[in-house]
């Protein structure tokens, strides 16, 4: 099975927040919920930096809230997507806890939920809801090679503009969620 992925370009956020409410809409979320949020970070040097990164979950090869959860309500198909039943969860929010990535988020009604990829959509559509609504290719769905390609294709035109940027979930710590980051 082919491995798909999707490419996070922290240094093309705007901030709309387009993806997450296209992410609570596609998902029915209650008032309250989320499973992607948008953070602006600022630093004052000799002039005012400004950027936005992201969190939701970057859908490990290894997923670590797959290993901890007590029920087995989080399994990891031959996709790459990590998928948690809510049905099942019992609300106990130890994969919260345990997740290096902020990626569970505890709902509303106290159980646990998180980005699915829109694994529903997938097959008709073959884009999540938060790539399809993106003003700015900050977020681009497809084959990881060549996600991997177009990555460190950004990577070292943003380089030669003299940006620090670094790229996770290619390598060592591999999620189906790559995200470029601009250092600040």
């Amino acid at each position: 099975m082919s491995q798909h992925a999707m490419l996070v370009d922290e240094s093309r956020c705007i901030e709309c927040k387009s993806c997450t409410v296209a992410c609570k809409q596609e998902n029915g979320l209650q008032t309250g919920d989320w499973w992607l949020r948008v953070w602006r970070r600022e630093q004052l040097k000799d002039h005012l930096v400004r950027s936005y990164n992201t969190q939701s979950c970057r859908h490990c090869a290894d997923p670590v809230c797959q290993f901890v959860c007590p029920v087995g309500a989080i399994q990891r198909g031959e996709d790459g997507i990590v998928i948690q039943d809510h049905e099942n969860c019992l609300g106990c929010h130890v994969c919260v806890s345990a997740c290096p990535h902020s990626g569970m988020k505890i709902m509303t009604n106290g159980k646990v939920g998180k980005c699915t990829l829109c694994s529903h959509r997938l097959e008709r559509i073959n884009e999540p809801a938060c790539v399809t609504v993106c003003p700015v290719n900050s977020r681009v769905y497809g084959e990881r090679e060549e996600l991997l390609r177009e990555a460190n294709k950004r990577v070292a035109e943003l380089r030669a503009k003299g940006m620090r940027v670094n790229l996770e979930g290619a390598d060592k710590d591999q999620t189906a969620v790559m995200y470029l980051l601009v250092d600040m």
